[in-house]
C-alpha cells in the first residue's frame, strides 16, 4: 500500500458514556451495582448482584415494577455500543431516538430467529389490520449471534437519523447502516420506514433520546457509549482538469507536458479523458472543509498509478500503485488539492476511486472507476445437514494453522472444532456451521472458518499438564475417530509410553453447549486437563462456574483450578465436564 506523509490529528470525536444519571423516568427498579451474574439454567428470570458500582441493573420487584428509562441527551446520526447481560428468559429493548427498537432478548440456543429475537429490528404495528397482519416491516437478525444469559454481550449499531425539510416534512427515512451482535454482522443497510411498535409519542425527529425498555424483565448494562456522527463530509468544488497523452510511470517535470485537452467539471464522474490510448490526467481545485478534524483520503487507479496532495506541501508528488492513502489535519475552510491519474496502458478502465473518512463522519465516495464493479466471491457455506463433519486446515487467531483439524456440527446448533494432533478442543460456536470459501474458492488454501459467535478455547497446546501446570511431554499418535451420532464423535490416541486416550465430545440436544468425557488407560499420575483460557471464575451454582474472560460456563463435579495460562480440571483415569456457551 502506497502511503503519503501522515500528520497528527486535530481532534478525536468524543464519545458520550451514558450512566444511570444520564437517564430520567427511573421509578426505582434501576440501580447501580458492582457485579452481576446469573445461572443460565435457572427458571426464575433473575440477575444476581452485589456491591455498588457503575453497572446499571434493572431489578424489578412487585413493589418496584420495571419502567423504561430515557436519556436526557438527544442524538441524531450515531454509533451506539451497548454491552449488556440478559437474565434467563428476560426481555428488553433499546429504542434509537425513542422510535426504533432493537430487541434485547434471551434468545440463547434458538436455531430459528425472528424480528422479536435478540438483535432483531422490532415490527411496526397497525391495529387497524386483521389479526396476524398487525405487525409488519420487522427484520430478523441474519443469524442467532446471542450468547447465554448471564454473559456480557455487545451490540453495535450505526444509525442514520431521518432527514427533514426546512418546513419539517420528512424527506429521507432513518436507516441502520449496519449492526453487529457479539462481533457478527446481523443487519446491513436497513431502511426504517417509520417507528416500531411501542415508540415514544411525538413521532420521528431529527434528534431523539436513547430509551431502554425496563417493564419486561431484568437486564444489566455494563456500558452504553454513543458517538455522534455530526461531521459533514468535505466537498470538492469545481474541478479543473488537464489530459496529457503518453504512458507515465513517473511524473515528469510539469513544464515538459503538453495537454491534449482541458476543462472544468462539477464532479469526477463527469470526467472523460477523450483518449483511447495511454494518458496522464491532472485534477486540481479546492476542497470545502466544513469542520476541523483529521481526514483520511484514499485513492486507487485500476491497473494504473496515482498521486494525491491535500493542502500545501513541499514534497513532490510520486505516482504509486495500489491503495494510496494520505491523512491530513485540516482546519475549516477552503483547502487546495492536486490529483494525478496515470493510465499507462490503453486497456485500463476509465476513472479512479477516491474516498474520504474521518471520526464522526460517514465514509464518503467521490469517484468510482467507470464500469468497475468490484465483485467478491459468493461465500461457499457448508450445508451441515449434508456435511455434518468436515476435515480441513483450521486457522487460529494470530495466523497459526492447525493441519489436522476436524469440525463438527449438530442439528441443535452447537458446533466445535478439534485438533487431532494435540487432542484439544479448539473452539466452540453457534450460529451457522462453516464458510469453506478459503478452502474451495479458486485454488484454495484448505482453511474453513466458523460462521457465528466463536469462543476460542485452545491454540493447539498440549491437552495434559502436570500438577505444577507444566505441559506433559508425551508424543501421541492419533488412532482415528468414530462418529457416534448427531454432533457426537469419539477420538482415540495412544502415547508412545502406552497411555491410551478416549475423548468423546457430544453437542447437547438443546444446543446450549457440549459434553466431554475423557478416559485415560494405563495412567496413574494426577494430571491436569487444560479447559479454556481465563483467570477469573465466578461460581454461579453447584458445580457451575462462569469463566469471566472467555464468557462460557464450566459444569464439573471436580473443582477447577486457575493456572497462569487458563482454567484446568484434575484427571487421573476419567473426567467428565460440560461447557455452556
Amino acid at each position: 500500500m502506497g502511503m503519503a506523509l501522515i500528520f497528527s490529528a486535530v481532534s478525536v470525536q468524543a464519545q458520550t458514556q451514558l450512566k444511570l444519571a444520564s437517564f430520567e423516568s427511573n421509578k426505582g427498579s434501576w440501580i447501580e451495582v458492582a457485579k452481576v451474574w446469573a445461572d443460565p439454567l435457572q427458571s426464575s428470570h433473575e440477575l444476581l448482584s452485589e456491591g455498588k458500582g457503575s453497572i446499571i441493573l434493572n431489578a424489578p420487584t412487585k413493589k418496584k415494577p420495571g419502567a423504561d428509562i430515557v436519556s436526557t441527551e438527544k442524538f441524531g446520526d450515531t454509533e451506539v455500543t451497548l454491552v449488556y447481560m440478559m437474565a434467563p428468559g428476560s426481555n428488553s429493548g433499546m429504542y434509537l431516538q425513542g422510535q426504533y427498537e432493537v430487541q434485547l432478548l434471551d434468545s440463547w440456543a434458538k436455531t430459528q430467529v425472528k424480528a422479536g429475537d435478540n438483535g432483531g429490528i422490532y415490527e411496526r404495528w397497525d391495529e387497524s389490520k386483521p389479526d396476524g397482519q398487525k405487525g409488519y416491516q420487522g427484520y430478523a437478525p441474519r443469524l442467532n449471534a446471542s450468547k447465554a444469559p448471564g454473559v456480557w454481550q455487545t451490540l453495535k449499531v450505526y444509525f442514520k437519523a431521518p432527514r427533514f425539510s426546512p418546513s419539517g416534512e420528512k424527506i429521507e427515512n432513518a436507516r441502520i447502516i449496519s449492526a453487529s451482535l457479539n462481533g457478527v454482522t446481523i443487519h446491513e443497510d436497513v431502511e426504517l420506514f417509520g417507528p416500531t411498535r411501542g415508540a415514544m409519542a411525538g413521532g420521528e425527529v431529527a434528534e431523539g433520546p436513547i430509551r431502554i425498555q425496563g417493564d419486561h424483565g431484568p437486564i444489566a448494562i455494563q456500558s452504553l457509549e454513543v458517538k455522534r456522527y455530526d461531521t459533514p463530509a468535505p466537498e470538492f468544488g469545481e474541478i479543473s482538469y488537464q489530459v496529457f497523452p503518453g504512458a507515465y510511470t513517473e511524473l515528469p517535470a510539469e513544464n515538459t507536458l503538453k495537454a491534449s485537452s482541458s476543462g472544468k467539471i462539477k464532479s469526477f464522474d463527469e470526467f472523460v479523458a477523450g483518449l483511447t490510448s495511454s494518458s496522464l490526467s491532472k485534477f486540481e481545485g479546492k476542497i470545502s472543509v466544513k469542520k476541523a478534524g483529521n481526514y483520511t483520503f484514499r485513492m486507487s487507479v485500476p491497473n494504473g498509478l496515482g498521486a494525491i496532495q491535500i493542502g500545501n506541501s513541499t514534497e513532490a508528488p510520486v505516482l504509486k500503485g495500489g491503495m494510496i492513502q494520505t491523512e491530513k489535519a485540516l482546519q475549516a475552510g477552503e483547502v487546495s488539492y492536486v490529483i494525478w491519474v496515470s493510465k499507462p496502458t490503453d486497456w485500463t478502465a476509465q476513472g479512479f476511486m477516491l474516498s474520504a473518512r474521518s471520526e464522526g463522519m460517514w465514509d464518503q465516495t467521490y469517484s468510482q472507476p467507470a464500469g468497475a464493479e468490484f465483485w467478491s466471491t459468493d461465500p461457499i457455506l457448508v450445508n451441515a445437514s449434508e456435511t455434518p463433519v468436515l476435515r480441513s486446515f483450521i486457522e487460529l487467531p494470530g495466523g497459526k494453522k492447525i493441519s489436522h483439524g476436524i469440525s463438527v456440527s449438530s442439528s441443535s446448533g452447537a458446533n466445535f472444532s478439534y485438533d487431532l494432533n494435540s487432542n484439544q478442543l479448539l473452539r466452540v460456536w453457534r450460529g451457522g456451521f462453516l464458510d469453506a470459501t478459503p478452502m474451495w474458492d479458486s485454488r484454495g488454501n484448505g482453511v474453513s472458518r466458523p460462521v457465528g459467535v466463536v469462543t476460542e478455547l485452545n491454540q493447539g497446546s498440549p491437552l495434559l499438564h502436570n500438577a505444577d501446570y507444566s505441559a506433559v511431554t508425551k508424543e501421541w499418535q492419533a488412532k482415528g475417530y468414530q462418529i457416534l451420532g448427531d454432533g457426537a464423535l469419539r477420538f482415540t490416541s495412544q502415547s508412545k509410553d502406552g497411555i491410551g486416550l478416549n475423548d468423546q465430545i457430544q453437542a447437547k440436544t438443546d444446543g446450549k453447549g457440549i459434553d466431554r468425557i475423557l478416559q485415560l488407560t494405563g495412567n496413574s499420575d494426577s494430571l491436569l486437563v487444560f479447559v479454556a483460557p481465563g483467570k477469573t471464575l465466578t461460581k454461579v451454582s453447584d458445580n457451575m462456574y462462569l469463566i469471566e474472560e472467555t464468557g462460557i460456563f464450566l459444569v464439573s463435579a471436580n473443582a477447577p483450578k486457575v493456572g497462569a495460562d487458563g482454567i484446568y480440571l484434575p484427571v487421573t483415569t476419567s473426567l467428565t465436564y460440560s461447557l455452556l456457551f
